[in-house]
């Protein structure tokens, strides 16, 4: 099974690698006051634009759906200014969400669950609501065996069709802050 999922993998991203985002020329993403726009965001080796997975916020900082995760295109490649723009069919399979529910909810602090398709873990998204009214969030994964919060995965692509050499899952430790990666190999 982890064959398969890792060789379907390098041939989703290694089809959409040979895709410009301009290719899909979707709407340009909008955000409402107390959305967070990048909790964190996948990035590759063979150009600077990247996916970020924003979060729809309510006023209390709160989830306002059970898809509040979005992920979506920023493009700094031909910039400025910086684009934004929803995925395509095709991107999905690369970089979209296979499921995501909030699994605590505590009034001022949410706790909410997403899996990637392509990402072998789950990832926990909190969000609170900070003394000044600012919503904020951060993802939490597992890197190396410890709880961290994520910032980002890096695909390094390369060989036929540009398909997938490995993963690296970048954070900070939850417990020491001190900075940590993880190589996965597809």
């Amino acid at each position: 099974m982890r064959l398969v999922r890792g060789t379907l993998f390098s041939l989703a991203l290694a089809c959409v690698a040979t895709l410009s985002p301009a290719t899909a020329e979707a709407e340009e993403i909008r955000f409402a006051q107390n959305d967070v726009p990048t909790v964190f965001f996948i990035n590759k080796s063979d150009d600077h634009n990247r996916v970020d997975y924003g979060m729809h916020l309510s006023p209390d900082c709160l989830a306002t759906t059970e898809g509040a995760v979005f992920p979506y295109w920023r493009e700094f490649e031909s910039s400025p200014p910086v684009r934004t723009h929803g995925l395509n069919a095709l991107e999905r399979i690369a970089y979209g969400i296979s499921e995501q529910h909030i699994i605590r909810n505590e009034g001022k602090r949410d706790e909410y669950t997403i899996r990637l398709k392509q990402l072998p873990r789950p990832v926990t998204i909190v969000t609170e609501k900070s003394a000044d009214g600012k919503c904020s969030a951060f993802a939490k994964v597992s890197i190396n065996g410890a709880e961290s919060k994520l910032t980002n995965v890096y695909v390094k692509l390369g060989g036929f069709l540009s398909s997938v050499d490995y993963i690296e899952i970048h954070g900070k430790n939850v417990t020491t802050n001190a900075a940590v990666m993880e190589r996965v190999k597809k």
